[in-house]
């Protein structure tokens, strides 16, 4: 019955979303949205807001959009970076196919994130030593994914990684999105490799 539920609702949302789509005022819609998640710091939201409206439409509002989108990424970009500070513990690795929780060990997988870098650690919880097993910087990719976002990192080795906190569980999530080439990158869409952090107490 649950499934049902949810069938349903998902196909009174797709299409509702269907009929707004194609309407008279959708892509104004859109941008004061976007214009009301700028007033709210929701600098993220305001960004896919902006792009959005801008591929939607190639008129004179979707130009004006686009323009705004680059300017706030940066933005976007700096607050991604601020709510995933911190010092984090790998509990579990695996992917969308099974993970599997880290053994009890006296050395711990220990991830240090600040403004500018990544730093990888393995941890001794008795004598609380450290030991930096990796080190990166805190760059965004200038690829954007499918969807047009620029929100993943990209690693020395062209690595492509989403980090991401969810505040109502209180982990950090760390997923390898794809890889980047000169020109282009790539988009992994399922078996994404993943690593799921809780903060350090």
């Amino acid at each position: 019955m649950k499934n049902l539920f949810t069938l349903i609702f998902a196909f009174v949302f797709l299409q509702t979303f269907a009929q707004e789509y194609g309407q008279e005022g959708y892509q104004e819609k859109r941008y004061d949205e976007a214009i009301e998640d700028v007033k709210n710091n929701e600098f993220e939201s305001a960004f896919m807001g902006f792009y959005f409206v801008g591929s939607y439409k190639k008129n004179q509002l979707g130009s004006i959009a686009l323009k705004k989108s680059d300017s706030i990424l940066p933005l976007a970009q700096q607050n991604i970076r601020k709510k995933i500070i911190g010092e984090w513990v790998l509990s579990e690795s695996g992917s969308n196919w099974g993970f599997e929780k880290e053994k009890d060990s006296l050395i711990k997988k220990l991830l240090i994130i600040e403004l500018d870098k990544f730093s990888f650690y393995d941890l001794n919880i008795k004598t609380n030593k450290m030991t930096l097993t990796r080190s990166e910087k805190s760059l965004f990719t200038k690829r954007r994914d499918m969807r047009g976002l620029l929100f993943d990192f990209v690693f020395s080795d062209k690595t492509l990684w989403s980090f991401y906190y969810d505040e109502k569980i209180k982990i950090l999530r760390q997923v390898m999105t794809g890889q980047e080439s000169e020109n282009e990158r790539t988009e992994i869409v399922c078996g994404n490799s993943e690593f799921i952090y809780t903060k350090k107490e």
